[in-house]
């Protein structure tokens, strides 16, 4: 191992057991290439590596479709959260194309949720820069196709008490000191000045790498789909937790204490109130028979408080980022989860100068996963081979069940004994724990305290204990155990957490929403969850196909290229690969049952395929091994054993190459029996529906028939049925009527027709006169009678076509336009193929910019004689308030305009032109922004006309507007 970790070669076998060797560098073996290399192919056709492990976890899980785990294992700094980063990408890039929008999002949320976990839950230590302060266990759900569907992110123990206190030469939680870098825009909210001295940092201070993993960070929440608003709630509560440790508490006298500090910026973070906020660190409010009394704090307990407050602040804050990034990751309802793979990157061993309840809890993992490891790897298989009769030296070994059972035993572990204390009504002190456990545990052989052996100098009376791992003697102190292990906060801040203003933190505590006077049972400590979550892990993790990946420290002062031989061996021997490997060398690779052997097998020899027509699986196995000369196995009473890896990757090799062949042939079979019977039914359904239709056709024809002769060549009725011909013969009858209307008219008179048809379809029993009986000349700025400056306008029409390719001119006369003003001018109005102009009355040059007719919302007239004419334009904010001026002996040119919009509209956007007519003296439009209203003057006979009211909504035309009107409406 020495010789492979000077050349670069970081990775080795024992079996199917990866070890991996830190090498404290960066190496350029986990590109897409390295990837690529791997990808179905055998743990023995490459190098070791974590690909390869990768690789074969997830093609049991879908050639087998077995749920499988890879278990991560070493020591703090060995690179087991790295090691887990690669298997996630790997098994995220090795997916199929089949849905890759929606695997694609699976995959980015699982990789950007390590950068957040690490942000909130990794901190650097003595040994670590980069140690994981929690533990974490994924699940991926994959759908039967192998991709991808959703996972679950499950969290154990994070390390709170590092927020109030730090060893020598350790790191806070990243998060703290990403807020606190020089970009950070989150702690500026909240008066935090990065070139501050903070008590929660130690002697650390944000550097340059801070500020960029504080963007990486963001990156994340963003990539995740967290809101702005969430993001910044997430970093207002960091902020409360780093000025929660800058709040000092001192004895005001009197028993009384004060709360000093930052209490504004600390209570804004929070979003409570300065005073509540001061309430519940000064005392707490007690229910006692129904009653609420009042107690202050003494000074311990103000203080205790404070920091209770911070540790569990930033607890919950961690378990709901965790419980918000798995709503992001989990499957949907209706998806289909076939099967998993779990991924376990959890706590190494840890050996302090002063190791604390979290070390006990983070040592009693590894003891439960190595007795995992013991039960999975070495126990198991062991057994196994007695009880199949298989010819056996066993290999010695050391279980460390008795370590787990003097942990988590129930009644006599050193977690019922704490719980016990817990329990008690009265206070129970540190020192009375240990002298508990003393008594109870004295006889046990892996465990010992001062008490118990007088002698040994190196513990502390009254403080420390030793237990005896399977990874070496731990020397732990039992100062805070108990206080750690109530892990209890008062209602009080629990009330007003649940009453904040920020939604997060709210929604973290709601169990604040209880009624003072209401009671509840009390929780569970904290190193009985724990251990519930340890079973309920290992419980989980054996029902799975295991892979292990152990991870190895090179030597403590993480220096890349040095090898310290006595770490390097203590680890090896605490991690059982002496073990493993004896195993591995005297044992078989692989066992199955006889029946899942041939059927997986049997199309390899041709006296097994498809059936094997002898006695039974074992007889037919026989024959199967016999026929592919197969020698290294063994046949036990239900199983067959292989010695060799290497035999088994050749059989799923030679299987791998016969199954497209067998696949093809059952395909060609069954798709050509579907395709026969389909055929035959097709064949029929024509022959019946050819039949039918001939049949309904007839009887349409001759109903059709009928209905003519009845009304002289005329259907006033079409008869029901017809199926598709019905529509082919209503239009062949509609362009025969059409074609007896229409032989009549000169062919050039049809445009013309096309127009008036239009109108009438508008105006029509609407309007009395609308022109339908002269002809429509439509460009009449070009006629000489009409216009006699129309040399000039057919000028300026030219030079409009050849600058500005306006089109041909369709319609043309003079105006009388009106403006919000009141004002009436003269000009001219010209509509071309798209859009209509409004030109000067003398030089026929545009004014402002033309209207394109698709962008009018109606046109409105009325129903009497009079020429004005309403466009309403919805995307301006002035309707084209028009009065026409038609040629003399023609009265009438609103029918023709009418016509001609309505028929380009229709041509221009496919719908119908919106044409209203008013029925009275009073028509609406839209000028200057506002509604107005337009009111005609009466008739000579009747009363003088009105006058212009200064009202919003009703706007009468003028004196001098309505005598105009009178020029071009003679109806009025």
């Amino acid at each position: 191992m020495p010789l492979r970790f000077q050349h670069n070669k970081i990775y080795t076998y024992i079996g199917e057991v990866l070890v991996s060797v830190n090498p404290y560098k960066t190496l350029d073996i986990y590109g897409q290439q390295h990837m690529a290399q791997y990808r179905g192919r055998e743990m023995f056709e490459v190098p070791p590596h974590v690909y390869a492990v990768a690789d074969a976890c997830q093609r049991v899980l879908r050639q087998q479709g077995r749920d499988t785990c890879v278990l991560i294992s070493g020591e703090s700094g060995s690179g087991k959260t790295e090691a887990s980063k690669f298997i996630m990408k790997y098994i995220a890039a090795n997916t199929m194309q089949v849905h890759r929008e929606y695997i694609d999002r699976v995959k980015n949320v699982l990789i950007q949720s390590n950068s957040i976990l690490e942000t909130f839950g990794n901190a650097k230590t003595n040994r670590n820069d980069n140690s994981s302060r929690f533990g974490k266990y994924m699940d991926i759900h994959f759908d039967y196709k192998g991709d991808p569907v959703g996972g679950h992110i499950s969290n154990y123990l994070l390390e709170k008490s590092r927020v109030v206190s730090l060893q020598p030469g350790e790191r806070n939680f990243h998060a703290f000191y990403q807020l606190l870098s020089a970009n950070a825009t989150h702690a500026k909210k909240f008066g935090l000045n990065p070139n501050s001295t903070y008590k929660i940092l130690g002697n650390e201070r944000p550097t340059a790498q801070d500020s960029k993993l504080y963007n990486v960070t963001n990156s994340a929440f963003n990539a995740l789909g967290f809101p702005p608003a969430v993001v910044d709630n997430i970093w207002s509560i960091v902020s409360g937790v780093i000025l929660l440790g800058e709040l000092t508490i001192n004895d005001a006298g009197e028993g009384q204490i004060s709360v000093g500090g930052p209490m504004k910026q600390c209570a804004n973070a929070f979003g409570v109130s300065e005073e509540a906020l001061r309430t519940a660190l000064a005392g707490r409010i007690l229910s006692a028979g129904g009653e609420l009394v009042s107690k202050d704090h003494s000074l311990t307990d103000a203080n205790y408080t404070r920091l209770a407050l911070a540790k569990a602040a930033y607890d919950r804050l961690f378990t709901w980022i965790v419980q918000q990034i798995n709503k992001k990751i989990e499957a949907p309802e209706d998806s289909y989860k076939s099967s998993l793979i779990g991924v376990l990157d959890i706590y190494g061993f840890e050996i302090f100068d002063t190791n604390s309840f979290e070390q006990f809890c983070i040592n009693y993992c590894n003891e439960k996963l190595q007795q995992l490891f013991i039960e999975l790897v070495l126990k198991q298989e062991q057994e196994e081979y007695a009880r199949e009769g298989i010819q056996w030296t066993p290999v010695q070994y050391f279980n460390n069940r008795i370590i787990c059972e003097l942990i988590d035993a129930p009644h006599q572990g050193i977690i019922a004994i704490m719980d016990e204390a817990c329990l008690n009504p009265t206070k129970i002190s540190d020192t009375q724990l240990l002298e508990a456990m003393d008594k109870r545990l004295s006889g046990h052989k892996h465990y010992t305290s001062r008490q118990l052996s007088p002698t040994d100098k190196k513990l502390k009376h009254g403080v420390d204990f030793r237990i005896t791992h399977y990874a070496g003697e731990v020397t732990y102190s039992i100062t805070g155990f108990m206080d750690k292990n109530k892990d209890s906060l008062w209602q009080d801040l629990k009330r007003l957490l649940h009453a904040s203003r920020n939604a997060a933190l709210r929604d973290m505590w709601p169990e604040g929403a209880a009624r003072l006077q209401q009671t509840s049972k009390r929780p569970p400590s904290a190193a009985t969850l724990f251990r519930s979550s340890m079973a309920a892990l290992a419980a989980g993790l054996a029902s799975k196909e295991p892979f292990y990946v152990r991870c190895v420290k090179p030597n403590p002062a993480q220096a890349p290229h040095a090898w310290d031989d006595r770490l390097v061996r203590h680890q090896v021997a605490y991690l059982g690969l002496v073990e493993n490997v004896r195993v591995r060398r005297a044992g078989f690779a692989s066992r199955q049952r006889y029946d899942r052997f041939l059927q997986r097998y049997k199309m390899l020899s041709q006296y097994t395929w498809p059936n094997f027509r002898g006695a039974g699986a074992r007889d037919a196995v026989a024959v199967l091994l016999r026929d592919l000369q197969l020698t290294d196995v063994l046949f036990g009473h239900t199983k067959l054993f292989i010695r060799s890896a290497r035999t088994i990757h050749s059989l799923e090799a030679a299987r791998a190459e016969l199954i497209p062949s067998i696949v093809v042939l059952l395909q060609k079979l069954w798709r050509g029996t579907l395709a026969r019977i389909r055929y035959r039914k097709m064949k029929a359904a024509i022959v019946i529906y050819y039949a039918w239709k001939r049949y309904r056709f007839r009887r349409y024809i001759a109903s059709l028939q009928s209905e003519m002769q009845r009304n002289r060549g005329v259907i006033q009725r079409w008869p029901p049925g017809g199926g598709i011909a019905a529509p082919l013969l209503q239009g062949a009858y509609r362009r025969w009527r059409a074609y007896l209307t229409l032989r009549g008219v000169p062919r050039e008179q049809w445009p013309q027709l096309k127009l008036k048809i239009c109108a009438a379809s508008a105006l029509r029993s609407r309007r009395s006169q609308w022109g339908a009986a002269r002809e429509w000349r439509g460009d009449y700025l070009a006629i000489n009678s009409y216009n006699a400056k129309s040399a000039l306008y057919q000028s300026a029409i030219a030079s409009l076509q050849r600058s500005q390719n306006i089109g041909k001119p369709l319609f043309s006369c003079k105006i009388h336009k009106f403006n919000r003003y009141n004002k009436l001018a003269e000009r001219c109005l010209l509509i071309t193929e798209t859009s209509i102009y409004k030109l000067d009355a003398n030089s026929f040059k545009p004014l402002k910019k033309p209207t394109p007719i698709t962008e009018v919302g109606a046109v409105r007239a009325m129903s009497s004689g009079a020429q004005l004419v309403v466009v309403s334009v919805p995307s301006a904010r002035n309707d084209l308030v028009l009065g026409l001026v038609p040629p003399s002996g023609e009265p009438d040119l609103l029918g023709e305009l009418v016509g001609v919009l309505a028929h380009r509209y229709r041509l221009l956007s496919g719908a119908e032109l919106a044409v209203e007519v008013e029925s009275g003296a009073t028509t609406r439009c839209t000028l200057g922004g506002k509604l107005r209203a337009l009111q005609l003057p009466p008739s000579p006979a009747a009363q003088p006309p009105a006058h212009l009211h200064a009202r919003a909504q009703r706007h009468h035309l003028p004196p001098r507007l309505g005598a105009r009107l009178n020029e071009y409406s003679p109806v009025m």
